[in-house]
């Protein structure tokens, strides 16, 4: 995608939000008021896309001071749901949210989070720590899978491949350390503006799954950081329908792992890991 797909730049407000509503009223109310408190003195807009809900979202639209809606005139999946967004944002950051997510207003996530792209200017993309309801911690930073990931997650054969899941998920790093990752979770994930039209839109041929992936190994390709920012945290109460292989998202899952290997190959690398085999052959 060229840089006509997005808008020109306001910066009306500091921050867009986007958020996709289908038929997810039983997490709204304790997204937005939880939303609403965390992001201090930033000036914050909900984009909040209205994906041809039987309801509508007129129960939504009063909850943010400053809301967009955005109306699909007919279902739409995840990916091509996120370009609407992205192509609607005018601020200098937009964050891209679940709405199975919440935060804890006294953390501030909001504003530590644009806090901290301004001070990395270099970041294209940015998450924060996620923390199941429980407590558990939902690893968003990951490295890119290879076979021996596949293997270890789906079959169950993690205890024979040695430490390939502790790799994977980042876990020989702290929980709250600031680092570059492969890539991160899309359930929260915060893109700067200027690399949104440098890099371009999601792949929407993704439809749903690895869409976050893609766009974060084309960023790292295009010279933008992709970082995890554990200085802070929020709430991520995640169900992954995908954990059944017999289900419409499995199958998704799987046509979305296809399409990502005829695209990138099953060993990817950014110019992140290109620089380094560099430095180290030197």
């Amino acid at each position: 995608m060229s840089n006509a797909a997005l808008p020109p730049s306001g910066y009306d407000v500091d921050l867009d939000v986007g958020v996709i509503y289908t038929y997810e009223d039983n997490f709204m109310p304790r997204l937005l008021s939880s939303l609403r408190q965390s992001g201090g003195d930033l000036q914050i807009r909900l984009l909040l896309v209205d994906n041809y809900s039987d309801a509508g979202v007129e129960n939504w639209k009063g909850c943010f001071p400053k809301t967009t809606v955005i109306r699909n005139p007919q279902r739409m999946f995840y990916a091509a749901n996120l370009n609407r967004i992205l192509r609607a944002s005018t601020a200098p950051y937009v964050l891209l949210l679940n709405t199975d997510m919440f935060f804890e207003p006294q953390q501030q996530c909001l504003l530590k989070m644009a806090r901290f792209m301004d001070e990395h200017p270099g970041c294209g993309i940015a998450g924060c720590r996620l923390y199941h309801e429980d407590g558990t911690y939902a690893h968003p930073a990951r490295r890119f899978q290879t076979t021996a990931t596949i293997l270890a997650r789906r079959l169950g054969l993690g205890k024979l491949l040695g430490t390939t899941l502790e790799r994977y998920l980042y876990q020989d790093r702290s929980e709250e350390d600031v680092f570059e990752c492969d890539w991160l979770s899309g359930c929260f994930m915060m893109m700067r503006r200027e690399a949104i039209a440098e890099v371009g839109l999601f792949d929407s041929g993704f439809v749903k799954y690895f869409e976050d992936v893609d766009m974060c190994l084309r960023m790292a390709r295009a010279g933008w950081k992709v970082m995890l920012n554990g200085r802070t945290y929020c709430h991520h109460l995640e169900e992954r329908a995908s954990r059944n292989i017999l289900s419409v998202d499995a199958r998704r899952h799987a046509r979305s792992y296809l399409r990502w290997l005829r695209k990138w190959g099953l060993s990817p690398r950014s110019n992140r890991d290109t620089a380094r085999r560099a430095d180290r052959a030197a």
